[in-house]
């Protein structure tokens, strides 16, 4: 866990390192190369598995260590953004890095950090890559922060695997504005002879990805589409689920899992065939397996997927931030037998997202949209929110802080909905250990 007390100076280095959100994002390899290299390059020492696309990649690389771990191997985990506090995208085994380790790591970059302006994220992607090295992991799961071609992450030059999941339109000013672009960013992560594992499941993308991997030389390609299904699938109120798997030869019947969702089925799929992959570099029996899945919350401490928080009242948490993780948000919640229009939904979100199609989406679920501004300078204000979801016919109220959207959501007596994005969760997760609810 994080030190829970902190000396002033401890804090004063902290706050630079947030700081340097202010350098904003500067896609590109040189600066973090730069970095890596005053460090001594400790990327070089990782054996990794690196993870891109556009949804559930998180979840994707939470399940592949939950599985790992529970093989008995030590595994780093670097996930972005965080819920509650920075030290969650820095993980051993699901112990998050400590302040006291991230003061070290911050202090011993800063002269490289200053002169090349490097940015948070490259800062970020650095420390954890030198601080794998130096616990000697035996594997690090690495998740892409925005694209794959230009991300931070990809200075990565031999990974075991490289894994693509579900891709949709989102961050375009950065990464084009149709699919078969964002696809060529997010494959300009596969390497020369490492496997590649392809979760999305259109055709045009899966072969876009193939010419993409025949043109980089990768290894193997795996397709869930080809070699993957799954079958009696049960979703239960309580946000689990069970199912079979089939991948390839290898068949898993009633396997339990702590998330829920056709989607999370896919991403299950995603992460078994990529544990076929590694079954000769590996020893991963099936109960690991088995465990990984069942347990990967509380293993991996990845936590927001359609996240089950309370059951008197009702409360769920879901960092879904753009149109396909709403539906599928939809899609779930239906299927695990809650109604559509049934709940007050707790939303604020970032000014750069499909916000009129988000709300298309919400209007089916909610009773009330309680409206309000997470507290980052992208969000949109909850004001200009409710007045875009009023002229959309949605029963809309905004408030001045996230803790006040979910009192009053709460008040109500029906089921509570948060929903929209990461920052939004975080407040409100704040908000309901306030309120007396364990998160």
């Amino acid at each position: 866990m994080a030190d829970s007390s902190s000396s002033p100076q401890l804090k004063e280095l902290l706050d630079y390192l947030f700081s340097l959100h202010r350098f904003g994002i500067k896609p590109g390899l040189e600066r973090i190369e730069t970095l890596l290299k005053f460090l001594g390059n400790p990327q070089t020492s990782l054996q990794c598995i690196h993870i891109a696309g556009t949804n559930g990649k998180g979840s994707v690389c939470s399940l592949l260590a939950g599985i790992l771990q529970s093989a008995g191997y030590r595994v780093g985990l670097y996930t972005s953004p965080h819920l509650r506090q920075f030290n969650e995208r820095i993980r051993i085994n699901g112990e998050m890095i400590s302040d006291t380790d991230i003061a070290l790591l911050a202090q011993g970059m800063m002269p490289e950090i200053e002169r090349e302006h490097t940015t948070f994220f490259e800062v970020t992607t650095a420390m954890a890559f030198a601080y794998f090295a130096k616990n000697k992991v035996d594997i690090a799961i690495i998740e892409t922060g925005m694209g794959g071609r230009l991300d931070a992450t990809n200075v990565l030059k031999n990974p075991f695997a490289t894994v693509i999941t579900s891709i949709d339109l989102d961050h375009m000013e950065y990464l084009g504005n149709d699919l078969i672009t964002i696809a060529g960013e997010k494959a300009g992560i596969f390497k020369l002879g490492s496997p590649v594992i392809i979760g999305e499941e259109r055709d045009g993308l899966i072969e876009c990805f193939k010419t993409h991997a025949v043109q980089k030389n990768a290894g193997e390609v795996f397709v869930v589409n080809e070699t993957c299904s799954y079958a009696n699938l049960e979703m239960r109120p309580n946000l689990t689920m069970t199912l079979d798997c089939m991948i390839g030869d290898m068949h898993m019947s009633h396997i339990s899992a702590d998330r829920v969702g056709v989607h999370q089925a896919r991403n299950i799929l995603t992460a078994l065939l990529t544990v076929k992959c590694l079954q000769n570099h590996f020893d991963i029996p099936e109960h690991a397996i088995r465990k990984g899945i069942r347990e990967c919350m509380n293993l991996t401490g990845v936590k927001g997927r359609i996240q089950y928080v309370s059951g008197s009242p009702l409360i769920v948490l879901d960092v879904g931030h753009n149109t396909a993780c709403l539906n599928r948000l939809q899609e779930t919640l239906a299927s695990c037998g809650y109604p559509n229009h049934s709940w007050e939904i707790v939303f604020g979100v970032m000014k750069d997202k499909p916000i009129k199609e988000m709300l298309d989406i919400l209007a089916k679920l909610g009773k009330t949209l309680h409206c309000c501004t997470p507290n980052i300078d992208r969000a949109m204000s909850a004001h200009e929110l409710c007045e875009i979801a009023k002229a959309h016919s949605i029963d809309a109220i905004y408030y001045e802080s996230v803790t006040k959207a979910l009192e009053s959501a709460l008040q109500k007596n029906n089921p509570v909905l948060i929903t929209g994005s990461f920052y939004l969760a975080d407040e409100a997760i704040q908000a309901l250990e306030e309120f007396g609810f364990n998160y």
